[in-house]
């Protein structure tokens, strides 16, 4: 009690389910705790709230209730009040633990509506006939609520086994990329395809074919504020929604479970994750397909590949990787070192060489920053004015699965009407009314045309010079998207082959005038050309010729190509003197 000897009390209040700002039964609980307190005298001197909380679970472990059974809590209150008996607890056990907790610290436990109290406090006569009866009253009501709760666990249980052998959708948040509609035999539920979380599918599986790691999209869909199927429900709901709610399980479970395919799914037990099957062996279908088969197959072989080859850890991120490799087919891998300056200060240096283990390959050393400027000119020759594209695969329109519901569905109306179960007016008008929506429905859906999923190309509206100097820009991604390569043969001189992507509308890479120059370089036996500016001839290649066009470049040229250019301008001399002679000239 305070210093005027009031009663400090605590009210709360435990919800087992909110579904959404139209529940109530909270706020009345708390009502109901504050008339008592009103009534009694109390002062009331704090709230607890647990909502989304189970009976099953302990008082003493509830979110909000829990804080105040501790130690640096408990001295602030003299009696907790409770509406009903099973708000608190639905256990004899439980029951019996708190009592012993309240009596142990003499406090008093007040349940409003069931006109029961347990008081432990100094000098009240807890051991009277009055307060043993008012124990015996609690543990009979905990213990019915226990009763009650096995009732409805085993009623639910029996409920599901019933529901697992049928096309129909028991409870719970539908699968990413379905909603829940009515059944078309008028009981219970079913799924059917969600547009919009379909068409996210669609970007997911787009993205993942296209080289995207799970991080990377999980990153990207939080990043973007990207809703969860969970998500829209709780807020629907009205309840809180955590933040990043993509994770790398999230993504990969979207992109291999079978429930994406519309096929119903065991969701606990040992064969958690496992398609239900029926007597005969086969799958439910739920709903339609996300993905035709031909697609869901290739999502599958890039998941395969995340599986055979998951990403290592490195020291330092290697923006080469996939895209610079040694002349042996080795990836490119870094080397960092520190030198001592003229100055006395140690400088870092970074390097790029031949990854191949255990033996490199000799002449690969390179200074990163040389590799970079080299890469990003060449790169910008190539591609600086074209226009980024990204892949985007276009769901196709197939409203065969909605015509069959609602064909069924009028089948349906038609064998009640035959059955006689049509016998008022206003039954017969309730009929027509929706014999006539679903008509047209069908009619509908029948003129509506049919066509496949495929990949398109979607402009960004930004070209790759553009991209390239952005500081959020992933460089080794750009180059990879446009399908850059190079080799490293030599680093003095820097003898290197870029390869360039060859035109593909279908992945959206294009062609650019550099293309046609390597290619006819490549024609008339140029290996290799060095921009490095030195005087002196670079160093010798066995079976190849250096040549100085200009002052500051050297031009490689392959004397096996050569050898067959200039027999090939021979014969055609020979051919043409031929024809001349053949003329009397």
């Amino acid at each position: 009690m305070n210093s005027n000897g009031t009663l400090r009390a605590i009210v709360g209040a435990r919800v087992s389910h909110v579904q959404g700002p139209q529940k109530v039964s909270h706020i009345a609980q708390h009502a109901t705790g504050n008339k008592w307190a009103d009534d009694n005298g109390a002062a009331v001197v704090g709230t607890f709230q647990d909502l989304d909380v189970s009976a099953s679970v302990s008082p003493f472990e509830r979110p909000d209730l829990g804080q105040w059974f501790k130690e640096e809590n408990a001295h602030a209150w003299d009696v907790m009040v409770f509406s009903k008996v099973d708000r608190a607890f639905r256990s004899i056990a439980d029951s019996v633990d708190a009592a012993k907790w309240f009596r142990d610290n003499g406090k008093m436990l007040v349940f409003a509506e069931d006109g029961l109290k347990l008081d432990y406090r100094p000098g009240t006569a807890s051991a009277s006939f009055e307060g043993m009866m008012a124990e015996l009253f609690i543990f009979l009501g905990a213990f019915f609520g226990q009763l009650e709760l096995a009732r409805f666990k085993s009623r639910a249980k029996d409920a599901h086994s019933v529901l697992r052998q049928t096309d129909r959708w028991a409870s719970g948040v539908p699968p990413l990329g379905f909603k829940t509609i009515g059944h078309p035999s008028g009981k219970g539920k079913t799924l059917d395809t969600d547009p919009e979380g379909k068409a996210l599918l669609y970007d997911m599986a787009g993205k993942l074919i296209s080289g995207w790691s799970y991080t990377r999209i999980a990153n990207h869909y939080n990043e973007t504020g990207v809703r969860t199927g969970l998500q829209k429900a709780r807020l629907a709901n009205g309840k809180k929604i955590k933040e990043n709610p993509w994770t790398v399980f999230t993504v990969r479970e979207a992109m291999t479970s079978l429930k994406t395919q519309g096929y119903k799914i065991t969701t606990r037990g040992t064969k958690k994750g496992e398609p239900v099957l029926t007597p005969t062996g086969e799958m439910i279908r739920l709903a339609p397909a996300t993905f035709d088969d031909a697609t869901w197959a290739q999502i599958q072989e890039a998941v395969a590949k995340r599986a055979i080859a998951p990403r290592s850890k490195t020291v330092a991120h290697n923006k080469y990787l996939g895209v610079g490799y040694c002349k042996c087919g080795a990836s490119l891998t870094q080397k960092f070192d520190k030198r001592v300056r003229a100055s006395g200060k140690v400088g870092d240096l970074h390097y790029y060489l031949c990854g191949r283990s255990p033996k490199t390959c000799r002449g690969t050393l390179i200074r990163a920053e040389a590799l970079d400027a080299i890469v990003e000119k060449l790169f910008l020759i190539t591609f600086g004015d074209t226009e980024v594209t990204t892949r985007v695969f276009v769901p196709g329109e197939d409203y065969s699965h909605d015509l069959e519901m609602v064909k069924a569905t009028i089948a349906r109306l038609r064998r009640e009407s035959d059955a006689g179960l049509i016998v008022s007016e206003a039954d017969e008008a309730e009929y027509m009314q929706r014999m006539a929506a679903l008509v047209a429905r069908r009619t509908d859906l029948e003129a509506k045309p049919s066509r496949p999923a495929g990949w398109v190309n979607k402009g960004l509206g930004k070209t790759y010079r553009e991209v390239w100097t952005e500081p959020s820009t992933d460089r080794q991604q750009v180059l990879k998207d446009a399908g850059v390569k190079f080799y490293l043969t030599s680093a003095k001189p820097l003898v290197m082959e870029i390869e360039f992507a060859k035109p593909d509308p279908n992945i959206g890479r294009s062609r650019t005038a550099l293309h046609e120059t390597f290619e006819a370089m490549t024609r008339n036996g140029v290996a290799a050309v060095d921009f490095t500016g030195a005087d002196q001839m670079p160093k010798p290649i066995m079976g190849h010729t250096w040549h100085q066009p200009m002052e500051g470049a050297w031009v490689l040229t392959s004397d096996a190509i050569m050898a067959q250019l200039e027999a090939r301008e021979l014969k055609r001399e020979e051919q043409l003197s031929e024809e001349w002679d053949w003329d009397g000239e």
